[in-house]
């Protein structure tokens, strides 16, 4: 689980490092009625990291009014064993993804798909 703090402030201050076509992703596809802090600070919510090297991700997901949710993971993926079906990704490096379309997501997967390290950050359901 990721811990209050440094960890967080490194999340959350995305806005200075974030390309301009992040923020648009951003903007564009969440509710401002809720997001990421709701989610992160909600006490009764479980929220871990899931750190994956570049490459494809091996996952499926569909929408839920919170966020990408996984509806399944190849058993070859890098992320076998660190993600479970069900679980709801939040945040994708220091992006925040609640209330986001899989589309949205993909979109953004796919612009940091060369990185050679992702963090994906996912509520436990």
């Amino acid at each position: 689980p990721i811990s209050s703090g440094s960890e967080l402030d490194q999340i959350l201050s995305a806005s200075n490092n974030r390309l301009v076509y992040e923020e648009e992703l951003v903007n564009s596809s969440n509710n401002s009625d809720f997001n990421f802090r709701d989610v992160f600070f909600d006490p009764e919510n479980v929220i871990y990291e899931c750190r994956v090297p570049s490459g494809r991700l091996g996952i499926v997901v569909d929408e839920t009014g919170i966020g990408p949710r996984v509806k399944s993971v190849n058993a070859m993926s890098k992320l076998n064993g660190k993600i479970s079906v069900g679980d709801i990704i939040i945040a994708l490096d220091e992006v925040d993804l609640v209330g986001a379309s899989p589309d949205t997501f993909w979109q953004l997967v796919s612009r940091k798909s060369s990185k050679q390290e992702r963090c994906l950050v996912v509520l436990k359901i």
